[in-house]
């Protein structure tokens, strides 16, 4: 029997160290393996730091109206950000989609299983928090050294909206 399912991807910058194809290709492959027909896939190119991305906020509007299994490379493709990994949670369990990482065993329907997913959101978290720090402290350093001038207009392929 074939089911029905859709994939979220998302990278946070555009450099080849991270292929959103790649992501997809791999999530598709394993959907066809295991008897999953993709419906659709949501992608962002954008910072797991916020839910503020278009290709997240569709696929919770898709997933509201059409509750399916949702298939991720990784949990932390989904977000970085602990509150919104909270609100996530809520969301899925609410409306009872069946989340399925290709990376790690999540089963929400158990406490062990949601216990797992809760440590990796606040992993994620925490990733994110100390890049920051680590940012942060470089450009102070640059700073002082005089090799830091500001980031350049359009930095990151935005408008520097971070």
């Amino acid at each position: 029997m074939i089911k029905k399912a859709v994939i979220y991807t998302r990278i946070s910058t555009n450099k080849e160290l991270q292929n959103i194809s790649q992501q997809i290709n791999y999530c598709k492959d394993w959907a066809a393996k295991n008897g999953y027909k993709i419906v659709k896939v949501f992608k962002d190119e954008r910072t797991g730091k916020t839910n503020d991305r278009k290709g997240y906020r569709r696929m919770l509007k898709y997933l509201k109206e059409n509750p399916m299994p949702l298939i991720v490379q990784d949990t932390d493709r989904i977000s970085r950000n602990f509150y919104d990994s909270v609100a996530f949670e809520k969301f899925i369990i609410t409306n009872k989609i069946k989340l399925i990482s290709l990376s790690e065993t999540v089963d929400l329907s158990t406490p062990n299983g949601l216990l797992m997913f809760r440590i990796k959101y606040a992993l994620n978290s925490q990733y994110v928090e100390n890049l920051l720090e680590k940012i942060k402290v470089g450009v102070e350093r640059a700073k002082r050294e005089g090799k830091y001038k500001g980031r350049k207009k359009g930095a990151l392929g935005r408008k520097n909206k971070i």
